[in-house]
């Protein structure tokens, strides 16, 4: 974990570390774009591995939890990596806590965020009122606007780029219409030519 204390202007919550750990662009990710998220995630990723098995069948939610989980945490504790945790005071508890601690997050330090990135549709209505409520210019959008942050940055092609949506929609089970919808939002890309027409909004 780089720093401690350093805070990078994109925030994630558990479910966005977990998929995006699970996709092959992984690697690209923890080494161009700097990630804050908090404690309470953290938690939720040690959870997450003690509660699943490794051997789990590949493939099944509890498959991806564990090994999502676990390389985002081998990321975390890394302190050549640029994903570092933010402690929340108050602690939120309960089913949403990580979300919860994005939204606090976002209350108590919106001048240093320029993105929160997660994919539960209650918590980005939330969260984007919290940021309205700070009168901050915060982007409040879904984990595959990672992938266009490396294409954006010249790091991947749209081909990669576009393949990686499908792969994490598909493997989240993130493709119902409103889910497929919110996937897209903000991310000025036509992969028509490469992806199925129910994974693209």
């Amino acid at each position: 974990m780089a720093g401690g204390d350093t805070r990078y202007p994109i925030l994630v919550d558990t479910d966005t570390l977990v998929a995006v750990a699970n996709s092959s662009l992984w690697a690209h990710i923890i080494d161009n774009v700097g990630l804050t998220t908090t404690n309470v995630c953290k938690q939720e990723l040690e959870r997450h591995t003690e509660e699943t098995r490794e051997n789990a069948p590949e493939g099944s939610r509890p498959y991806r939890l564990h090994h999502g989980s676990r390389a985002a945490l081998a990321a975390l504790s890394d302190d050549d990596t640029p994903l570092t945790q933010v402690t929340s005071v108050p602690r939120p508890h309960g089913a949403d806590a990580g979300e919860e601690s994005l939204r606090q997050e976002v209350v108590q330090n919106s001048a240093t965020i320029d993105y929160v990135i997660l994919m539960d549709a209650a918590g980005r209505r939330s969260i984007r009122r919290a940021a309205d409520d700070q009168d901050g210019d915060i982007r409040v959008v879904t984990p595959p606007f990672l992938f266009y942050i490396l294409y954006d940055n010249d790091l991947i092609s749209r081909r990669e780029f576009s393949e990686a949506c499908g792969e994490l929609l598909e493997r989240e089970g993130w493709t119902g219409y409103s889910a497929v919808k919110a996937a897209w939002e903000g991310i000025p890309i036509d992969c028509s030519d490469i992806l199925d027409d129910n994974l693209l909004p």
